[in-house]
């Protein structure tokens, strides 16, 4: 699938050699308004303290899906429907795989990763992943 809007996570579809195919980034800027394409993109998982930005030809990339198994048992913030947020530890995930949106929120990035947390008083919560 092309990419589409900023915060999407992307690879590329054919790395060259050397490269790791299995790296991902995410879409920080695209520019469509132009003769070719592009998108100005950042690695993620790198270790490094202020990973690279790149821009590269939009048609390059793919979107990949994300495995949101991996979050149980970690402690997370999550936006609840009525505005509030919650932090706990995720017990459940509404969707294994997901194509995740990522948006810059007032005081950090919203997705829309469906989670069920449980907070320090044992009580489950329903809200979307929620970092800042």
């Amino acid at each position: 699938m092309k990419p589409m809007q900023e915060g999407k996570i992307v690879k590329f579809h054919s790395p060259l050699e050397g490269e790791n195919p299995e790296q991902v980034y995410v879409i920080l800027e695209l520019h469509e308004d132009v003769e070719r394409p592009r998108a100005k993109i950042q690695a993620l998982n790198t270790g490094l303290a202020f990973p690279p930005v790149n821009t590269v030809p939009l048609e390059d990339l793919e979107v990949v899906e994300v495995n949101t198994l991996d979050l149980i048992g970690h402690f997370v913030t999550i936006n609840k429907s009525d505005y509030s947020q919650v932090k706990g530890k995720v017990v459940s995930v509404s969707e294994q795989k997901i194509n995740l949106d990522l948006s810059r929120g007032v005081e950090g990035v919203e997705t829309n990763v469906y989670l069920t947390v449980l907070d320090k008083q044992g009580v489950e919560h329903i809200g979307t992943l929620f970092v800042n």
